[in-house]
């Protein structure tokens, strides 16, 4: 085998900013190079460094890798980073390809051999792979950290070093991701109006709000399917590839013809749409202006919004065969009034405000115990059930199928083709009604999936779309519940059990989108937790309840507890 130097992508402080190389993977979708926009708000800029006279192979492909790491953050992206390849290679490079996340700098070396050629050289770069996003800024977390390495060819052009041959893509260790890429919520309605559906993705920082609406335009993910709807009637699209801000401050959205097609509601939902997304990250948000060839577009002011996805109504406690509400860290006596003479509770759910109240009766039935106390299911092996904001019971055995039960007491299968090989472990909908996560065994081992909830004309749920996986880096989960509006509170049991934050489609102030474990519990048995506050409930086998709020600190609500949940 040939000797290989090897040596770190950048030194000193150089090293934490180490970003881009390329990605082995076929090129397809839209390329998000094009005009920048006017960015409100990007706290972190990169400066790219030309290449330097007569500098060697090595410290060419070190320079692109830095000058690529700048292209999100440029008002010229990747103009720099295309100074370091050869003429042959500026247009073909696609940068946006995909983004590989790895935990750590990319390492260089060049084979020996090839190093006293006068005309030709290569440079091997490698790092290691913890998650990834394609080309339209879904991310995805990896298993286990995986090595990526990639070749760099170079040649002489003018009597200096360039590079010819490289894979399209970049290479972002996790601590400068964030940095360069701008975690986005794409909300869509619910088909009923009522509520906004958050879609995760991350785009680059300098064009980021150009890329939201460009892929709200474009319509939900397939993990959403008809869990949501579109606004704006089909073939809709920016007219300028660029949103700017106008005279007045607003974002200026310029749209093609087919707006006009819309309706004055639709067109003020979708306004409204822009603003929810187009705010990210500015606390007094942002106006927008809709604008198609004759000008402004003046939507109806009158028009009733969607609401974000909250948990509305205070967690009930079973302790002593009584229900307590949780009132801050304090249990209170609960004005609920609720039937559970001669039950055995194992699980407990609870609609909006408490308006539905439900438990497992041991492993084999599901009760409701407000009301008219009424048997939902009975089943051999039934799940913990979870309600959402329709008062609609979800359970089913654990080798499936996913059931439904409405209020009224119908009682219907839920097609989920992907769950067919695998064993349900937990269940939870999201306060919109629209999202259900699942955790599930099965080929592959343990899964966490979230998938938009299909419901018919009714409102009756009918399907789960395809799923998006998440928290793949976190092993063995036993439970998922809803934290915030777009991510889940995860029970891993691999090192004994611990409670992590996993985001749906990455994870808000964590290093590269992880998932990040949340300390100080120790061995929690179950899991509830509210969308909104971000508060977490943990309950271990001794009957000790903890709550999680925005320290890092645990602390102990009650001691002889049963069963906790917040309402979902």
């Amino acid at each position: 085998m040939i000797g290989r130097r090897v040596r770190a992508a950048a030194a000193g402080i150089a090293v934490a900013a180490l970003a881009a190389g390329c990605a082995t993977i076929p090129v397809a979708g839209r390329v998000r190079d094009g005009g920048s926009e006017v960015s409100r708000g990007v706290d972190v800029g990169f400066i790219a460094t030309s290449p330097a006279f007569d500098a060697d192979p090595d410290a060419i492909v070190r320079g692109f890798l830095l000058a690529a790491q700048a292209g999100p953050t440029s008002t010229t992206p990747f103009s720099v980073a295309r100074e370091y390849l050869a003429s042959s290679a500026v247009t073909e490079w696609r940068p946006y390809a995909q983004v590989v996340v790895l935990d750590g700098p990319v390492q260089l070396s060049t084979p020996e051999s090839l190093d006293q050629q006068p005309d030709r050289a290569v440079v091997h770069a490698s790092g290691t792979v913890v998650a990834s996003l394609d080309e339209r800024g879904a991310f995805t977390e990896e298993p286990v950290p995986t090595t990526k390495d990639t070749t760099f060819e170079l040649t002489r052009e003018g009597g200096q070093w360039r590079i010819t041959s490289l894979e399209d893509g970049l290479l972002v260790p996790a601590q400068v991701f964030n940095a360069t890429y701008h975690r986005t919520r794409l909300y869509f309605p619910t088909p009923d109006l009522k509520n906004w559906v958050p879609d995760v993705r991350w785009f680059p920082q300098q064009t980021w709000r150009t890329n939201a609406v460009q892929e709200i335009l474009a319509g939900p993910p397939e993990w959403l399917g008809a869990a949501v709807t579109s606004l704006l009637p089909a073939g809709t699209a920016l007219a300028l590839n660029s949103v700017t801000e106008g005279p007045d401050g607003n974002l200026q959205v310029p749209l093609t013809e087919q707006v006009g097609e819309a309706s004055g509601e639709a067109r003020g939902l979708f306004a409204a749409q822009l603003r929810a997304t187009l705010s990210d990250g500015v606390s007094e948000g942002v106006g927008v202006t809709l604008l198609d060839r004759n000008g402004p577009i003046v939507p109806p002011d009158d028009v009733e919004l969607p609401s974000l996805p909250r948990t509305t109504g205070q967690a009930l406690v079973l302790r002593d065969g009584k229900l307590w509400s949780l009132a801050g860290r304090e249990l209170v006596e609960s004005d609920v009034a609720a039937n559970l003479d001669g039950l055995d509770p194992t699980a407990l759910a609870l609609g909006s405000g408490a308006s539905t109240v439900v438990v497992r009766d041991g492993s084999t039935r599901i009760v409701r115990v407000t009301g008219d106390r009424a048997v939902l299911l009975e089943g051999a092996d039934l799940l913990a059930p979870s309600v959402d904001r329709f008062g609609v019971t979800w359970s089913g055995e654990r080798a499936g199928p996913v059931e439904a039960v409405l209020p009224t007491g119908g009682r219907y299968s839920v097609a989920a083709p992907w769950l067919e090989d695998r064993t349900v472990t937990s269940l939870s909908v999201a306060p919109d009604g629209a999202r259900l996560a699942v955790v599930s065994t099965g080929p592959g081992g343990p899964a966490v999936q979230v998938a938009g909830i299909v419901r018919d004309q009714r409102g009756v749920p009918t399907a789960l779309a395809t799923p998006v996986t998440v928290g793949q880096s976190v092993g063995d989960v036993s439970q998922a519940v809803w934290q915030d509006e777009a991510a889940l509170a995860l029970l891993g049991q691999e090192d004994g059990a611990v409670v992590y934050l996993a985001g749906v489609g990455g994870l808000a102030g964590s290093a590269g989108g992880l998932a990040r474990r949340l300390s100080g519990v120790s061995s929690p048995t179950s899991l509830s937790a509210t969308v909104g506050t971000g508060s977490v409930l943990a309950l271990d086998g001794q009957g000790v309840l903890y709550l999680h709020q925005s320290s890092a600190v645990w602390p102990v609500v009650a001691q002889g507890v049963t069963l906790a949940a917040f309402p979902g």
